[in-house]
């Protein structure tokens, strides 16, 4: 036992910072009271962004942020039986989603504002999702952006009207981002970054005294831009929950940052990322260039070897490695995790070429594709 009291079905609705007290709204009762804190943690996540178009609120339209969310998204295929859905949005949740719909037998289509899905990786990876997504019978649209749903007389999208066209469906999922939730913050005089996330430093503090905050709703520092970006993900928001905890009761905890990585699948697709993309790191300054290879993700003779493409994204100047993607069908996942730490560590290329890392031929070649991508863009620099 933890001796902490739990209140479900209750909401804050107001803190009061000089008084130190905050107004919790009874759910069930409808009743309000007040709570007195020494130290406040705000860790009120984010939502999930909605288009503001014309019947945007329909019945069948639905966002997913939490398991209640897909609670209601199974329920809705159970009961309603629609044999055609359409995902908007060519993030991970949108992707992830299409793999779902897919294997509940709906027609799925992909409406993406773009040419290529996962629009902040490198084209070479997002090329890979395409063809993964068209292989098992997803409908990507291209540069389609809805203007309007067109509803029935029972309040359902009936079909998607974009400017190339109207797209009849029976269901739709909005996977268009994600907007922190900062409004209670903003009553109480708390400061908001430059992503409209709340503002904190090393240790979760806002600007008011004794309140700390963490997870989707603040922003986090990346160790590679030297920025403070707004980076919803759920391993982040646990790490930075445990130091505002830590400091609330009294402790000396510091979160340092992040390089941004993250890992998904699509279908049998794994991908995988760290650091900064071309276009980013060119923002911030650096001279850069990149690499791209393929290799089989183990020795070529074992059952289940899969071809590996990678792209590292390095500064000419330096040598050091800003950023890495990679995509395939076998042994992306986990390899990510050892180019994070090279970026976290600022190891240049020449460094990362020459690594030792663990051999035998049910896992990697004798010279991982790690290790190869590293050697051609040493080579490359050096000319």
């Amino acid at each position: 036992m933890q001796d902490i009291d739990v209140l479900t079905e209750h909401r804050v609705t107001k803190i009061d910072a000089k008084a130190k007290k905050i107004e919790v709204a009874n759910l069930s009762t409808s009743e309000t009271k007040w709570f007195p804190y020494d130290k406040l943690i705000l860790a009120t996540g984010a939502r999930s962004r909605r288009l503001n178009l014309s019947g945007s609120h329909a019945s069948n339209i639905f966002t997913l942020k939490d398991l209640q969310d897909g609670i209601r998204i199974r329920n809705y295929v159970d009961e309603k039986r629609p044999k055609r859905v359409s995902v908007l949005g060519g993030g991970f949740i949108g992707l992830e989603m299409c793999e779902a719909f897919r294997r509940r037998g709906l027609e799925t289509y992909l409406f993406c504002r773009r040419d290529l899905p996962a629009g902040n990786l490198e084209r070479e990876i997002s090329e890979r999702i395409l063809k993964e997504l068209e292989e098992n019978g997803v409908q990507f649209l291209a540069f389609q952006e809805p203007v309007a749903f067109n509803l029935n007389g029972k309040n359902e999208v009936s079909s998607i009207e974009t400017r190339k066209g109207n797209f009849p469906t029976d269901m739709v999922l909005m996977a268009v981002g994600v907007i922190p939730n900062v409004e209670l913050a903003i009553e109480t005089g708390i400061e908001i970054g430059k992503t409209g996330a709340i503002k904190t430093d090393f240790t979760q503090r806002t600007n008011v005294a004794d309140i700390f905050t963490a997870g989707d709703c603040c922003e986090v520092f990346n160790l590679v831009s030297q920025d403070w970006v707004h980076t919803p993900l759920g391993d982040i928001a646990n790490k930075q929950g445990r130091v505002a905890g830590e400091n609330a009761a009294g402790g000396r905890a510091t979160f340092h940052g992040v390089v941004g990585s993250a890992a998904f699948q699509v279908f049998e697709l794994e991908v995988a990322f760290t650091g900064l993309g071309i276009e980013v790191a060119k923002r911030y300054g650096f001279d850069v260039d990149s690499q791209v290879i393929e290799a089989e993700s183990k020795v070529g003779y074992m059952p289940g070897s899969k071809r590996i493409l990678i792209k590292l994204i390095f500064d000419r100047r330096s040598g050091r490695l800003l950023g890495a993607q990679m995509v395939g069908k076998e042994g992306v996942a986990r390899r990510i995790n050892s180019l994070a730490v090279a970026i976290h560590q600022k190891m240049v290329l020449d460094e990362i070429a020459r690594l030792d890392f663990a051999y035998a031929p049910p896992f990697s070649a004798p010279l991982d594709p790690i290790l190869i991508a590293a050697e051609q863009a040493v080579k490359k620099i050096k000319g």
